[in-house]
């Protein structure tokens, strides 16, 4: 089971190399635009699935979601007029299930900001492969195991995340995030602080 992942992981790895390399922003605004392969119509809405570590809880788990925005607002062509196409924002809402022994919900909205790798123009043909991502929201969590002793075994809270988008303008890319999420005080075991670690791969 593990060879295969790691299988799937370097046949994707791989592909977003590829596709790397042979991307050039050809006919700005036009049908060729890099843009329109993860910034356009094929991520409106995006399929979310990846690994979730608690720090807290010294524990692994998984997380599955999805999102719907835009990677790239420039895409809208003139809505950022006047602003460097070496830089970008995107905005998108999601959904997150995350099973780590406590299993949470959560509903935020997250931005992406595509700086520019230099102060140079070579990532005006070649778009820039890592994105700052920020984001927040509420986050609603419940115990795994049902115990008649505690009285109520859910708990709503909220979070802040931020990480890196890796090759955002792919149909198939990377979220990396550190995520702080604020609980009440509760029974079933959530700090008031947790802290955990996200990967997530985001298709389509």
């Amino acid at each position: 089971m593990l060879n295969s992942i790691k299988f799937l992981f370097y046949n994707i790895f791989a592909c977003i190399l590829l596709q790397t390399y042979i991307l050039k922003a050809q006919n700005y605004g036009g049908n060729y635009d890099w843009r329109m392969l993860g910034g356009g119509p094929l991520q409106v809405v995006s399929f979310h699935i990846g690994t979730t570590t608690s720090f807290n809880h010294n524990a692994v788990g998984y997380n599955i979601g999805g999102s719907f925005g835009w990677n790239y607002l420039s895409s809208f062509y003139n809505l950022l007029k006047g602003i460097d196409h070496v830089f970008d924002v995107g905005v998108r809402v999601k959904y997150n299930f995350s099973d780590i022994g406590i299993k949470s919900h959560l509903i935020g909205t997250e931005i992406y900001l595509h700086f520019p790798c230099s102060t140079t123009n070579i990532f005006r043909h070649v778009p820039q492969p890592l994105s700052f991502i920020v984001g927040g929201g509420g986050i609603f969590a419940e115990s795994n195991i049902q115990n008649i002793q505690i009285e109520n075994t859910k708990v709503n809270g909220h979070y802040i995340e931020f990480g890196v988008g890796i090759l955002k303008y792919f149909v198939v890319n990377v979220n990396l995030f550190y995520r702080i999420s604020f609980f009440p005080q509760n029974q079933i075991n959530l700090q008031p602080l947790e802290q955990s670690f996200h990967v997530e791969f985001a298709i389509f």
